[in-house]
């Protein structure tokens, strides 16, 4: 159930910060009715035998909201947690599974796997993955490994999976709303790794959140962890938070907790979702962009592929240039804007219909304006709304072919968009 309103925004109050669990916490708190298919989605994925996701009440300094973590089926493991699931900022570096959970099922590469073969859509798979990938570049630049060498470990226990698979159902499901933030908090101290000592924010963190702006408020301890921010980075680099809260109508807030207790402060993470926002006119959609080089086709395949590419269905649009690939050879780059619905059909036609044995794709976002076609003096035109209310009328190229010269086609189009 998509919330697909075009005029939704969310705004994130990092009080006591934010942690993966923190973010499920409180958007559950905000959307109750997207526990159960955030709870599927996670059972779809997590391996039965490590354990169930949890959704509880609690109290974190007189503020009640949500805590969120995972119900391990092993008690040994459980044990090793020190009951502080939920809780990644006690020590967002959690102790080694068991060894029936250890070797290649706790790699980078493993894991992409395991979210890649699940049943989730392929939105929510990208998310997921994006989510995961930012936090494994930033491990692996900080330990100078290579992603394929990164262990999950170093990423945190199967509760940091289980977080970043209920933040991409909830991010998907929120696909076409705008997001804000307070400022970061940004902690201090030194936290205990397997690595010992080191200043907060961890280095991950730090490394993730370039750019970001921070506030000192004094209280030290992590306040915010790699998974949340993860999540932070993936909305500011998909397009979907903007720098200021827009003015709209409150239409609820949700709350959720973090188990370690700051003084004279709330450790809690507090979600507002906003509706109304007149002056928002844009709409924010995912698409599948998907690339490929060719580098053994002539001129003649490779249009008439292309050809055949753009009028498939589901592909929106097909951009073709010439690059330099390997050992300096002219290679035709493919870059292709596809519906993520129709995704898997594009990619086999592309198969079908190139040399290409394999290909690069991602689930992207873009902002679209609002537009109408209609018919000025027997031309098609569209007509487009900017953010100012303004609205610009540009002729359809195909409409111009009745001019035989050039002079002609554009004195038609001049003439169309002088008149309106």
């Amino acid at each position: 159930m998509t919330i697909d309103s075009n005029d939704y925004h969310i705004h994130l109050d990092l009080v006591g910060g934010i942690a993966g669990d923190m973010f499920i916490a409180a958007m559950l708190d905000l959307h109750g009715n997207l526990t159960d298919e955030v709870f599927a989605a996670i059972a779809s994925v997590i391996p039965t035998d490590v354990g169930k996701p949890e959704l509880t009440k609690g109290i974190n300094n007189n503020i009640s909201g949500l805590h969120f973590g995972l119900n391990l089926t092993d008690q040994d493991l459980s044990s090793s947690h020190n009951g502080d699931l939920g809780d990644h900022q006690n020590n967002h570096q959690l102790n080694h599974l068991h060894d029936h959970h250890q070797a290649h099922h706790t790699t980078y590469k493993y894991l992409c796997h395991l979210i890649e073969q699940s049943p989730l859509t392929t939105n929510r798979k990208c998310v997921a993955i994006a989510l995961l990938s930012i936090v494994a570049k930033a491990e692996a630049k900080i330990h100078n490994k290579t992603l394929d060498e990164v262990h999950f470990h170093e990423l945190a226990d199967w509760d940091s999976l289980m977080d970043m698979i209920a933040s991409a159902v909830i991010i998907d499901e929120l696909s076409k709303s705008t997001w804000s933030l307070s400022k970061l908090p940004l902690g201090g101290g030194k936290i205990r790794c397997q690595h010992g000592l080191i200043p907060i924010p961890a280095p991950a963190t730090a490394d993730i959140l370039t750019g970001f702006e921070f506030f000192d408020d004094g209280i030290e301890g992590e306040r915010i962890t790699p998974t949340g921010a993860a999540i932070l980075r993936y909305l500011l680099d998909s397009g979907r938070l903007v720098e200021k809260r827009p003015d709209a109508k409150l239409m609820g807030t949700g709350y959720g907790l973090g188990s370690k207790v700051f003084p004279d402060l709330p450790n809690i993470l507090r979600a507002m979702s906003f509706q109304g926002m007149s002056k928002i006119k844009q709409k924010h959609e995912s698409i599948c962009i998907i690339e490929f080089d060719i580098d053994d086709m002539t001129g003649e395949e490779l249009a008439y592929s292309g050809d055949l590419i753009r009028q498939f269905q589901g592909v929106i649009d097909l951009v073709t240039y010439t690059a330099s690939g390997k050992k300096n050879r002219k290679v035709e780059s493919f870059r292709i804007l596809a519906e993520p619905e129709q995704f898997q059909q594009v990619v086999d036609y592309c198969f079908l219909q190139t040399s290409t044995i394999g290909l690069r794709y991602r689930i992207d976002n873009r902002i679209v304006l609002p537009r109408t076609l209609q018919e000025l003096d027997g031309l098609a035109c569209k007509k487009v709304t900017r953010p100012n209310n303004t609205d610009t009328t540009k002729v359809e190229h195909d409409a111009l072919k009745k001019g035989s010269t050039l002079e002609q086609r554009r004195k038609l189009k001049s003439h169309i968009e002088f008149k309106r």
